[in-house]
Order: structure tokens, then sequence, then C-alpha cells
């Protein structure tokens, strides 16, 4: 699954995760289609965003992994870094768009 969070911290950020819930991300089958899937949604990001795009993107390999893509396509101010509050310009639905209608 590939999903722009509904409460993203900025735009297009993703979150890449099985279906169901699944441990040892290290040991399950599932992991380089995700890792396949990240790069596909890379390229879709370059595409909206017109060029290249800096983003982190980490995989938390809990009991229940996935794999976070935060692009930096914005600058972080006084209300995200004084009180961890995030301004998102980009509604998670209409990224969510962007990206389904973008060349991968």
């Amino acid at each position: 699954m590939l999903a722009c969070p509904y409460v993203s911290r900025l735009p297009y950020e993703l979150v890449i995760a099985p279906d169901e819930p699944r441990g040892d991300a290290f040991r399950d089958e599932l992991l380089p289609r995700a890792l396949v899937l990240l790069g596909e949604a890379v390229r879709r990001l370059q595409s909206v965003q017109e060029g290249a795009v800096p983003f982190n993107a980490w995989l938390h390999a809990s009991d229940d992994w996935h794999v976070e893509v935060l692009p930096r396509t914005a600058t972080l101010a006084g209300i995200e870094l004084g009180a961890g509050i995030y301004v998102n310009a980009v509604a998670p639905e209409e990224a969510a768009k962007a990206l389904r209608e973008a060349e991968g």
C-alpha cells in the first residue's frame, strides 16, 4: 500500500506498508516490492514537482513495518520548529491525486 497520510507533516509525505501488519521487515518477501514502489513514488514526486526533490526515507522495522518518505519541498519555520506543529500547504487528498496522475 502506498498512501499520503491523512495528517501529513509536509506536502507529499508518503507511507509504504503491507496491507496487513507483518513482522520482521528484513525477512519479509514484500520488502523488495515496497522498495520498488519507493522508486516509483520518488519518480512520480519528481514529475509532480518538475525536477529533483530532496527527501528522507526510512524503514520502521517493527512488528508493523512501514517505510516513511518525507519530501523536503517546504521550509520548516517557527511554528514547526518551535511548537512541533506542522503546516502543510497541500492537502493529502490533493497530493495523492497528483501522484496517482503523474508519470512513474
